[in-house]
């Protein structure tokens, strides 16, 4: 019998569901044949049932959710009060590694770009995921796990061990997300230099350029080479889906795209324009008329 696979994604707002659809599109791009699912929780699926079945319209399966990963709000507060308040609506990605309807999972992030085919990921074990970012001046001390990609064996009961971790967390760090409870539970993941995929598979897209021109990273389809950038992550608050760009500026990104692809040249502007190209692909999918 085959395994069964799944590629899975979250979101808990309505921002992100166009970020899902343009994941969607570059991971169909890639030539994979392992479905994605989107976790959503049942309040936003009610919310946007016409969005919601656009998704599902397209391809995309939907995993319907209604408990959520419980936070104090003294969490929620001090994360709001140090600006990052984007932390307390991520907890519900550790709901994922409860999905044991499937043998294995690779996570994804909504906000990425993906530029290779990632099945092979499915073959690494469980909790296998990088370090993004560091390489980058000023992080040469990160050695913990990013949760934007990673290959999960689901378990049951493993989101509520996470969830007795956050009162130690936010006692040790003061703010937090999904990321640092991950980083609490698995702590001996620094010590397995097997469990790193490699920054190419999350290279932060305001890095990327550095990357690119002082790390020698590239944009090839050479899927074996470790310098070869297999993900962009735009991380941060503001997405590229969330820019509205005017019928001129459209014009003169698909101008420049379509000189850059004439001269065979793929460097970092050109995948943002790529992926800005997908974006409004996306947006026209799920706001249809």
């Amino acid at each position: 019998m085959s395994p069964n696979y799944a590629y899975i994604t979250i979101s808990t707002s309505k921002s992100y569901l166009l970020g899902i659809m343009a994941m969607y599109l570059c991971l169909k791009q890639t030539g994979t044949t392992i479905p994605l699912y989107a976790m959503l929780p049942t309040d936003l699926i009610n919310k946007e049932s016409e969005l919601c079945n656009r998704l599902k319209a397209n391809g995309i399966n939907i995993i319907e959710y209604s408990d959520s990963i419980s936070i104090p709000q003294q969490l929620i507060d001090s994360n709001e009060n140090h600006g990052d308040s984007r932390f307390s609506h991520t907890f519900d990605k550790l709901l994922v590694f409860e999905q044991t309807q499937f043998d294995k999972i690779v996570y994804l992030d909504a906000d990425i770009y993906i530029l290779h085919n990632l099945d092979h990921l499915f073959e690494l074990p469980h909790m296998s995921a990088m370090i993004a970012g560091k390489s980058y001046p000023g992080n040469e001390d990160w050695i913990d796990l990013t949760s934007g990609i990673m290959t999960i064996i689901p378990e049951k009961g493993l989101s509520k061990q996470f969830e007795k971790l956050i009162p130690d967390v936010i006692k040790a760090k003061g703010i937090c997300g999904d990321q640092d409870i991950l980083q609490a539970y698995y702590t001996d993941w620094t010590k397995r230099p097997e469990l790193d995929m490699g920054e190419k598979y999350g290279v932060i897209a305001y890095y990327a350029k550095y990357y690119e021109q002082h790390l020698g990273y590239k944009y090839t389809n050479q899927v074996d080479d470790p310098y070869s950038v297999a993900v962009i992550h735009y991380a941060g608050e503001m997405k590229p889906w969330m820019q509205h760009w005017s019928p001129l500026s459209v014009l003169k990104q698909e101008l420049q795209l379509a000189a850059l692809r004439l001269l065979h040249k793929r460097n970092t502007d050109a995948v943002l324009l790529e992926y800005k190209h997908l974006v409004r692909k996306a947006r026209k999918m799920l706001y249809a008329k």
